[in-house]
């Protein structure tokens, strides 16, 4: 079957007013319920894997993965922060269009087996910008240049606010020294120190960029504009 491809072509499409909106949303709760947005994630690609059409009616999904997980849809909005389609229509890898019949359908964009290798470039200027959604693929990492960090592939696609992202690295470099007394004084006391500095992105209080690496050229960002876009052996692009 001929599915989606995350090719240049869908990998970033302009923002409008409504999309904005569903994206601070879907941000908002992000930022309280991310492991939730996964397994509901998991279980739509899962469900779309199985069916041989390339565009699937919302509505029957939806309610599998609410009868599946929830208590009734109420449960399911307040857990998400809105209805299904609302929250399909958030995700960076998720296309959603309205079919013939008025009913709205989506399909899971793949990634490009023939997609060039990109360097994304996010200046980040304001804490709007940490709200935007990422869709990290799996061989993809990210870098803070002027701290001259990074944060390794883990090879899992990750679906996360910018926000998060750098929260969670700050949570794992945490994790990795807290209760340490093996590890050398001088060693700790730099980690410490990177911890803080990423900590202090948070505030913006002066612009920074956040670099995704991504031999797959598959990572998106929601929403897209102004992001700086480098394929290997193409001209620098910048979204409008």
């Amino acid at each position: 079957r001929d599915k989606g491809s995350l090719n240049c072509k869908h990998l970033h499409m302009p923002t409008h007013h409504a999309e904005q909106a569903e994206n601070a949303d879907f941000a908002a709760k992000l930022e309280v319920g991310h492991q939730e947005i996964d397994r509901i994630v998991d279980e739509v690609e899962q469900i779309y894997e199985t069916q041989p059409n390339e565009w699937l009616v919302l509505e029957p999904i939806g309610s599998m993965v609410t009868n599946e997980w929830y208590e009734d849809q109420d449960e399911f909005e307040d857990a998400v922060g809105g209805t299904f389609e609302q929250f399909m229509r958030a995700l960076p890898h998720i296309d959603v269009r309205l079919n013939d019949r008025g009913s709205a359908e989506f399909r899971v964009l793949k990634p490009d087996p023939l997609a060039l290798p990109t360097v994304m470039t996010l200046q980040v200027n304001s804490r709007a910008d940490l709200r935007r959604v990422l869709f990290k693929a799996p061989d993809a990492s990210l870098r803070v240049p002027h701290l001259s960090f990074e944060v390794g592939t883990n090879n899992k696609r990750q679906i996360d606010t910018v926000y998060n992202h750098i929260t969670t690295a700050v949570w794992n470099l945490s994790c990795h020294i807290r209760g340490r007394p093996d590890l050398d004084s001088e060693y700790v006391t730099g980690i410490s120190a990177t911890v803080d500095e990423l900590n202090a992105l948070l505030d913006v209080d002066e612009p920074f960029q956040f670099i995704v690496d991504d031999p797959s050229g598959s990572s998106i960002f929601k929403p897209a504009d102004g992001i700086e876009v480098v394929r290997l052996g193409e001209d620098v692009e910048i979204e409008p």
